[in-house]
C-alpha cells in the first residue's frame, strides 16, 4: 500500500533535497496522549509537550526507485496509536532499569547537577520522569519484524540536551536504549537477519578500495 492512500492524518512529502538530486520523505505530526506534560524544548527554556511528536516515516522516493510496499510502517503507526500508554511504560521501565549504567558511563553526578534524576529504591518503578524528558520525534525504520518496523525515539533530555535520549521499540518491547544514537545491529540481531547483515558489511569491507587523492601544489597549502 502506498502511504499516502493509507488515511494517517496530515501525512505530507517534504523534499530534504535538490531539484537535480530530490530527496522526499514522508513525515506528519501526531499527538500521544500518553507522553501529556513531558519535557520539551530543554535547549531553549523548560516547557511541557501536549504531547505532540514528528513521524518521520521515511523517504518516499529516490532516484532509482520509489517505495510502494509500506505496510510495515503502516502497521507500526497504528500499533503506536492504540498501544501508546504501553510503549511508554516500557521506555520508562527500561531507563530505570538502566539509569545506573547512564550515570556511571557518561558521569552524571545528581549531585552536582539538579536536571540529574535521582532514583531509589523507594520509588523504583513509580519515579516520575515528565521533568526530565520528553520525546521530540520518532523515526519508522525500514527494518521490520513480523510484518512490524521498528520506532526510532529521540527524546529531549534534561540531564544531556546536547545528546538526547535515544530509543528503538519494536511494537511494545524496548530493544535499544543510549545517548543520543541507538545501536542498528541490534534490530538485526532481534529480527533475525544478524548473519545476513554481517555478512554484506564484511563483503564492503572487503571490497572496499579508498578514492586516490590527488597530490595539490605545494603553494595551495600555504
Amino acid at each position: 500500500m502506498d502511504i499516502l492512500k493509507s488515511a494517517i492524518p496530515n501525512i505530507r512529502i517534504k523534499n530534504y533535497g535538490t531539484r537535480r538530486n530530490p530527496l522526499e520523505i514522508i513525515e506528519t505530526t501526531i499527538v500521544l496522549e500518553a507522553w501529556n506534560g513531558y519535557l520539551k524544548n530543554y535547549r531553549n527554556e523548560k516547557k511541557a509537550t501536549d504531547g505532540t511528536v514528528g513521524l518521520d516515516f521515511g523517504v518516499y522516493n529516490a532516484i532509482t526507485c520509489k517505495r510502494t510496499d509500506w505496510e510495515p510502517e503502516i502497521n507500526a503507526y497504528r500499533y503506536l496509536l492504540h498501544n501508546q500508554y504501553e510503549i511508554r511504560d516500557g521506555i520508562l521501565r527500561a531507563l530505570i532499569e538502566k539509569f545506573d549504567w547512564f550515570k556511571e558511563t557518561y558521569y552524571l553526578d545528581p549531585t552536582d547537577d539538579p536536571d540529574v534524576p535521582v532514583i531509589t529504591s523507594e520509588t523504583g518503578i513509580d519515579f516520575d520522569f515528565k521533568p526530565f524528558i520528553g520525546p521530540q520525534s520518532i523515526v519508522f525504520v525500514e527494518e521490520s519484524k513480523d510484518d512490524v518496523s521498528y520506532l526510532e525515539w529521540h527524546f529531549d533530555c534534561a540531564w544531556d540536551p546536547e545528546h538526547g535520549l535515544a530509543a528503538i521499540t519494536h511494537e511494545h518491547r524496548v530493544i535499544d536504549l543510549d545517548r543520543g544514537d541507538t545501536d542498528i545491529w541490534k534490530i538485526y540481531e532481534d529480527n533475525g537477519t544478524l548473519a545476513e547483515k554481517q555478512k554484506e558489511y564484511d563483503e564492503r569491507a572487503k571490497n572496499y578500495k579508498p578514492k586516490p587523492q590527488k597530490a595539490e601544489p605545494w603553494w595551495k597549502f600555504w
